[in-house]
């Protein structure tokens, strides 16, 4: 076997065993990790997530865990690159909160009441269409006792 055959085997072999360790249970297509994460955890007062990029997805799903919460949890959204969601919304800062629905029974709640919460203590699932959007995140607002944890899924319905 000739030297130029032996480098190409090599490199074919290192390009195998690179792909190899992008191959996970969370991984999407071209290395897009689709694994759960921490919106909120275990919050304590009003807050807003990080934002979250959703752009390759059509679809996230959050799971809300609260313990003897009361207070209201919003999704919020924006087609903005630049979008800073602790910051009002305005024409150069574009976002809005959007429609949630629910997973156990499929209603909807809309984006400006999103989740109400009073002394609650449970966890539930809900889906966001994110077709359109580059940034999600989660806002805890107002918030008066209690805790939440949030948690976000990207999927694609694939």
């Amino acid at each position: 076997m000739s030297d130029k055959m032996k480098k190409i085997l090599v490199a074919v072999g290192v390009f195998i065993a690179a792909l190899g360790g992008y191959a996970s249970n969370d991984m999407l297509g071209a290395g897009v990790n689709t694994g759960e994460r921490t919106m909120l955890n275990e919050v304590i007062a009003v807050t807003t997530s990080s934002a979250f990029l959703v752009n390759d997805f059509r679809n996230i799903e959050i799971t809300v865990a609260n313990t003897a919460l009361t207070g209201t949890i919003k999704a919020v959204c924006s087609a903005q690159t630049d979008v800073d969601f602790d910051a009002v919304p305005s024409a150069t800062n574009r976002y809005d909160t959007v429609e949630l629905i629910d997973l156990s029974d499929g209603s909807s709640l809309p984006g400006s009441t999103g989740i109400v919460a009073s002394a609650d203590t449970s966890v539930s699932q809900y889906e966001v269409n994110a077709n359109n959007f580059y940034y999600c995140a989660v806002v805890l607002q107002p918030f008066t006792s209690g805790t939440s944890t949030v948690k976000l899924r990207p999927a694609n319905n694939q």
